[in-house]
Formats: C-alpha cells, sequence, structure tokens
C-alpha cells in the first residue's frame, strides 16, 4: 500500500472509528421534541441544573439554537435539562352542594376536620403553631381576609412605603415582596382569582382564640398562631402554571425561611428537575407536605408527582370525609401515601371575605401541614424525621385505609408523643 492510500485509509478509518464512538453529550442532554412527557412538556421552555447545584431557566424556540449557542459553550458544567412543563390545580371534587361558596355563614360552619384530629388538645397546651413560617404554595391568598390578614408572613423589609416603589429594598432579589411573591406574573400581586390558595391557608391557619371545637360563624385554623407565605404559581382564572414557576417558588419558600411547604397541587408529568428542587428543600431542613391527588387511583400503579417521588422525609396525605371512611377519589397505596386526613366537605376561607365548602385531597394536606407546624411551634428543634415519627406513630389506625402508615392524622396524640423527644 503506497502512501497515499494509507493516508485515505488512515482518514476513513478515523470517520469510521468517530461515527461509531460515543454520541455527542450535547445533543443527547437536550430533551427531543417527542419527549412531551404526557403532553405537559413546554418544548421552546427549558430547566438546566449544573453540576454545581445552580439551576437557569432559558426561553429558545430553537432547540438547534440553544443546543449551539447555550448548551455546547458550557456542556461539562450541565448536569441535566429538561423541557418546562405545565401543572394544574387538581381541583376540588364532589358534588355543587359539597363545592359551595357561603357568602354569610348563617348557618353555621362546621368545623368537623378539627374534631377529628383532636386540634383542641394540642390548643389546650398552648401549642397553636406560634411562629412557624408555612409557605402555601399555590394560587395565592386573599391576604385582606379578616381570618387570614394577622397570620400572614410579611416581609418587614418591603413594610410601610416600601410596598409598592418598585424596588427591591430588602435586596433578597424580589421587587416589594411585602406578602409574598407571584412566579405565574413575576410581581408581588398574589391576589388569589382561584380562591384554592385562601382556602388552604384558612385550613392552616385562621385565626381564632378558641380551646375547643366550636360550630359557628367562622373557621378554627389548626393552626392559628402560624405564619402563612403566599406563593402564587398557578395563575388565570382555573390555576394553571409551569414547573419553573413551582421550582421558582420553592426557592423562594426556603430562602424567606418556610419550615413547612404545602403543595396541594401535581400531575402525572414526570420531572427530574421537581423530584431534585424537593429534595433540596428536605435538605434543607424545609418539611414537602403534598396531597395525594384526585384520580382514585393506586399511585404504585398510576404515578402522580411530586405525590410519589417518595422521598425519605416528604409526605403525602390522603382524604377521608367525615365518616372517618377514604374518600373514593382520594389516590392511594401502601408505600406513597403516608396518611390520611379530612378533606371532604371542609369549609375554610374564600377571597372577598367570604368561605366555601370544598373537597379534595387539597384539603386533606394543609390539615398535616398544620399539625407539623404546631408540633414545630412546640419544639423548634425537631427534626423532620422527628415530625414524621410523631405524626405516623400517633395515627389513628383503621385496617381498611390503603396508605403506609393504615391511619389517619391524630394531632392530640402527636402532641403528647413529645414528651418522649428528648432534648
Amino acid at each position: 500500500m503506497n502512501t497515499q492510500s494509507q493516508f485515505i485509509f488512515l482518514i476513513i478509518f478515523a470517520l469510521f472509528i468517530s461515527a461509531c464512538g460515543p454520541k455527542d453529550r450535547t445533543d443527547s442532554i437536550v430533551p427531543s421534541e417527542t419527549m412531551t412527557c404526557a403532553g405537559t412538556a413546554i418544548t421552546s421552555k427549558y430547566i438546566v441544573h449544573f453540576h454545581s447545584g445552580a439551576w437557569d431557566y432559558v426561553e429558545n424556540s430553537d432547540r438547534e439554537n440553544f443546543k449551539e449557542t447555550y448548551v455546547r459553550p458550557q456542556i461539562n458544567e450541565i448536569d441535566f435539562i429538561e423541557y418546562d412543563q405545565k401543572i394544574f390545580l387538581d381541583s376540588p371534587l364532589g358534588s355543587s352542594a359539597d363545592n359551595q361558596i357561603v357568602f354569610a355563614p348563617s348557618n353555621g360552619i362546621d368545623n368537623w376536620g378539627i374534631q377529628v384530629i383532636n386540634a383542641p388538645a394540642a390548643w389546650q397546651k398552648g401549642h397553636r403553631g406560634k411562629g412557624v413560617m408555612v409557605a402555601v404554595i399555590d394560587t395565592g391568598v386573599d391576604f385582606t381576609h379578616s381570618q387570614l390578614s394577622s397570620r400572614i408572613a410579611y416581609n418587614e423589609g418591603e413594610a410601610g412605603s416600601k410596598q409598592f416603589n418598585g424596588i427591591d429594598d430588602d435586596n433578597n432579589g424580589f421587587i416589594d415582596d411585602y406578602a409574598g411573591y407571584n412566579f405565574a406574573d413575576n410581581n408581588s400581586d398574589v391576589s388569589d382569582f382561584v380562591g384554592h390558595g385562601t382556602h388552604v391557608s384558612g385550613v392552616i391557619a385562621a385565626s381564632h382564640n378558641d380551646t375547643i371545637y366550636k360550630y359557628g360563624d367562622y373557621v378554627q385554623g389548626i393552626a392559628p398562631e402560624a405564619n402563612i407565605l403566599p406563593v402564587k404559581f398557578l395563575g388565570g382564572q382555573n390555576g394553571s402554571g409551569t414547573l419553573a414557576g413551582a421550582l421558582k417558588g420553592i426557592d423562594y419558600a426556603i430562602q424567606r425561611g418556610a419550615r413547612v411547604i404545602n403543595a396541594s397541587w401535581g400531575g402525572n408529568g414526570c420531572s427530574q428537575s421537581l423530584r431534585q428542587k424537593v429534595s433540596e428543600a428536605l435538605s434543607k431542613n424545609v418539611l414537602f407536605i403534598t396531597a395525594s391527588g384526585n384520580s382514585g387511583n393506586n399511585l404504585e400503579l398510576y404515578p402522580e408527582y411530586p405525590a410519589a417521588f417518595n422521598l425519605p422525609l416528604q409526605i403525602t396525605v390522603g382524604s377521608i370525609s367525615s365518616s372517618l371512611e377514604m374518600d373514593y377519589y382520594s389516590n392511594y397505596s401502601r408505600s406513597y401515601v403516608h396518611i390520611f386526613a379530612p378533606g371532604n366537605k371542609i369549609v375554610s376561607t374564600m377571597p372577598s371575605n367570604n368561605y366555601a365548602s370544598l373537597s379534595g385531597t387539597s384539603m386533606a394536606a394543609p390539615f398535616v401541614t398544620a399539625a407539623a407546624a404546631v408540633l414545630l411551634g412546640a419544639k423548634s428543634t425537631l427534626s423532620l424525621a422527628q415530625v414524621r415519627r410523631l405524626l405516623f406513630g400517633s395515627a389513628i389506625i383503621d385496617p381498611n385505609y390503603i396508605n403506609y402508615t393504615r391511619g389517619r392524622l391524630n394531632l392530640g396524640q402527636s402532641v403528647d408523643a413529645l414528651s418522649h423527644i428528648g432534648p
């Protein structure tokens, strides 16, 4: 073989080796347009996680341009990339009689869930969640409601004349976030046009001074001295948002000092980003409590997220009715759903100083969120593992319940068990 032939052979061999070698990671790390994640993907927006732990949120409708101008120059620093996704509110279920606005609660509000979880036993011992910040990552909160206005975790760095001056006065990266932040519209307006977040907030912390259960004209929040941090990422009239908004909302909750996050939402989509972000929250000693969902399915067969992540320290909550039976719509699982709580015909606060009866696991999750706040208010040094043990170990067992504990929430017994926790 002459020199020229050898040279041509070497070129062909090199091309062959290159073609058979590993695929360009730049191409493989960018999701393809067919990866729609059950139709929830927003293929013009990307979520990027770096090996350093940093995140970036990129809008670029041209996949090839994004790949070449953004990804390739920093490919070695990128951990993973996925499309942003649509997230929808898991709407409360039941008949029209179950879900109704009560403009004037003259007929009386039945706070039946308070009795079932034995919340008065905690109140009588002086445990009301005092000073514990709870982030409600949801549709916003009407912080002018008479039972919520005193329970908001206001940002004093943006108080008074600083509320609407268009300046990030406390240098936390968010302008005018006096009463929380809106990641659906990227502003400080946390107004709730759906009512879901306001309802959840009332279950947790509607203000009152009672030490016993009452059937009256107001809602009895389970942790009436906890502080609600409104974090809005579900907007519009039907409560829709994006995965990026949820991730940013979790970061904001952590930054502001929340001890507990209530996530009464989810969907069928799959997300490495959401799993990573929830893991980050848990690693920073922030408890993540989520609703199991309203599909009436076994999450082990038909997973929904974040409910089915089953991370070591998260809590997923299913729903029971006033008859103490598992609600027909509640998702369940021996592994992924940990405990049940009242979720059927729950009356709570709504925008414009109203009240409503709603049903769903979205209503059950804040019962457990509030119970966690009460425990943390009673003993601020509790670890997340200890909070879970107190809640799970005190659950009232029912062999018909299909969940991890086989039980339902009993705050009174959880508070009693605090005496067995060391200093």
